[in-house]
């Protein structure tokens, strides 16, 4: 393979130390920032709520891992030059247009000299969103400048290296509640581990809270940190931020049942919306 012929020479002085957990970046301050169009609402009094309920919890632990995509076909391109200083980019991407937009500002060239065709995917789960960009532009570059076709595809080690996969992440909560298992009152403390590059993570948290509103908790306060780490850059994968926030809130309610002594049906349908808490929420 063409890339096992480059040589590769880096400087590793005045490097400062890697940051390889959430913790060490809350130290070090080293956050994305998310944009005020992202970022969600909170509800209600938090303390207050507190205030009214029978029963608290509070500080509880959650540890939720990544988890990779592990498609059948991993990255892949092939990029053929056209006449009028066009080229056809045949990507396994599933979003074409970033594909297009990307390799237009790399070369220099106007969008519509670039035609991006999808033929399959090759299963993507999100991976093959954002990820896929890199490796066909840097196809296009390669076929553009010598006129020539040019394919590339990334074996499965380089490929589960550098894709990234879901968002891992740490959390807190305290959760007040009622006798009969009616919430008062939720706060979360959320970092979350984007790695090194931004990619989408910054809509994580408003997916996740949008999940987590599935229940009525009466007041809902949170301070969610997207944390830059040195780790691989973390991408969409199936549902992002949703399947955290699902798992969130139904771990809630299963620490709550399990203090009541309640069955977990029970819980979850005292605390489901009503028409006046959606307005609410």
């Amino acid at each position: 393979m063409a890339a096992d012929l480059a040589v590769v020479d880096y400087d590793m002085e005045n490097l400062e130390p890697s940051i390889l957990s959430v913790e060490e970046a809350v130290r070090k301050s080293s956050f994305f920032e998310v944009p005020s169009s992202f970022q969600p609402k909170q509800v209600g009094d938090f303390s207050k709520g507190m205030a009214e309920a029978d029963h608290k919890i509070l500080s509880a632990e959650i540890k939720l891992g990544s988890q990779y995509y592990f498609y059948m076909e991993t990255q892949t391109a092939l990029v053929v030059p056209d006449e009028d200083n066009c080229i056809v980019v045949y990507s396994s991407i599933q979003a074409p247009e970033y594909a297009q937009s990307t390799i237009s500002r790399c070369l220099g060239i106007p969008e519509h000299n670039i035609r991006v065709i999808t033929r399959r995917v090759g299963c993507g789960f999100g991976g093959k969103a954002m990820k896929a960009i890199p490796v066909a532009t840097a196809c296009a570059l390669a076929a553009y400048n010598l006129r020539r076709p040019v394919r590339m595809y990334m074996n499965q080690k380089t490929d589960m290296k550098t894709t990234g996969g879901r968002h891992p992440m740490e959390l807190r909560y305290s959760v007040g509640f009622k006798e009969d298992g009616k919430m008062t009152a939720l706060h979360l403390d959320i970092l979350i581990n984007a790695g090194i590059g931004v990619d989408i993570s910054p809509i994580i948290p408003l997916f996740m809270v949008g999940a987590i509103k599935k229940y009525d908790w009466g007041a809902f306060s949170f301070d969610i940190k997207v944390c830059r780490t040195n780790h691989s850059s973390k991408s969409t994968m199936r549902g992002p931020g949703e399947v955290q926030g699902t798992f969130i809130s139904e771990a809630v309610i299963e620490h709550v049942a399990s203090v009541l002594y309640m069955d977990v049906d029970s819980v979850s349908s005292k605390d489901l919306h009503t028409f006046n808490s959606l307005d609410f929420f």
